[in-house]
């Protein structure tokens, strides 16, 4: 992206806004304004790969990606009414990657209209669609309480820069860290798999291990996307339970 397409950005902003580069072609947005429970919106600006002449706004993958990240209970949201409100605003979704195409002349009113569909469906955890289970808090009890000799440690952000990037537990017992992920819907299976990619591509070295409430509940797609990314998998948490121990002292060196 050239100076001049950023300098236009800044304008549209009055310099009220910064741009930082992330990676070659992707930079990121930071604007004063935050979901209501304090979190930044996560915006960020590359070329539309389709169309040099336009600017592709996106999350890279951060809003639903969000929504599955909270402590002991995973949230799912109604996907006819995410999919309503991804239509309202002209919003693509591409596996879990919202983004949205925009002339330079339009870039100040796109980006607020981005804004808008990523807060109206953050505000969609709040609603009566809300699924709440136990899975973590079972998940939890079992780690703190049969494996604290392998130091663990939860909801670590490896990448300072993706502070959504969240391991639900690491351990660092030995040379090569454990990422473990717990999963009990497909959103939070999408959204580890996109971690695992991004954590690649940061060449960090670790194993993942993913622990699932019931593998079944997820779709053949959902469960292949997961599988060419993880390490290990564990299809229930009483299996976890019953082989989790002695695989990771199996698997660690």
């Amino acid at each position: 992206m050239t100076n001049q397409l950023l300098n236009i950005v800044q304008e549209n902003f009055n310099h009220n806004i910064n741009i930082y580069p992330r990676r070659e072609g992707l930079y990121q947005l930071i604007l004063p304004i935050y979901y209501d429970d304090g979190d930044m919106i996560d915006l960020y600006l590359m070329e539309c790969p389709d169309n040099k002449e336009k600017l592709r706004i996106l999350d890279c993958g951060m809003t639903l990606m969000r929504l599955s990240y909270t402590d002991n209970i995973d949230s799912l949201i109604n996907e006819k009414k995410m999919d309503e409100l991804l239509f309202q605003h002209k919003i693509q979704n591409k596996e879990g990657n919202l983004y949205l195409d925009t002339s330079k002349e339009f870039i100040y009113q796109n980006i607020m209209q981005f804004i808008g569909c990523q807060q109206r469906i953050h505000d969609l955890r709040q609603s009566n669609e809300v699924i709440n289970t136990f899975f973590y808090e079972k998940l939890d009890e079992f780690i703190i309480s049969e494996l604290e000799r392998f130091k663990p440690k939860k909801k670590v952000i490896p990448l300072k820069d993706f502070p959504v990037l969240k391991v639900d537990y690491v351990f660092e017992f030995c040379k090569k860290p454990f990422y473990l992920f717990g999963v009990n819907n497909k959103e939070k299976a999408k959204n580890i798999a996109i971690s695992l990619i991004e954590f690649q591509k940061a060449k960090l070295s670790f194993i993942s291990l993913i622990v699932h409430e019931d593998i079944q509940k997820l779709s053949d797609s959902d469960q292949v996307y997961l599988t060419q990314n993880a390490d290990k998998q564990f299809p229930t948490f009483d299996i976890f339970r019953q082989f989790g121990c002695s695989t990771i002292e199996r698997l660690s060196f």
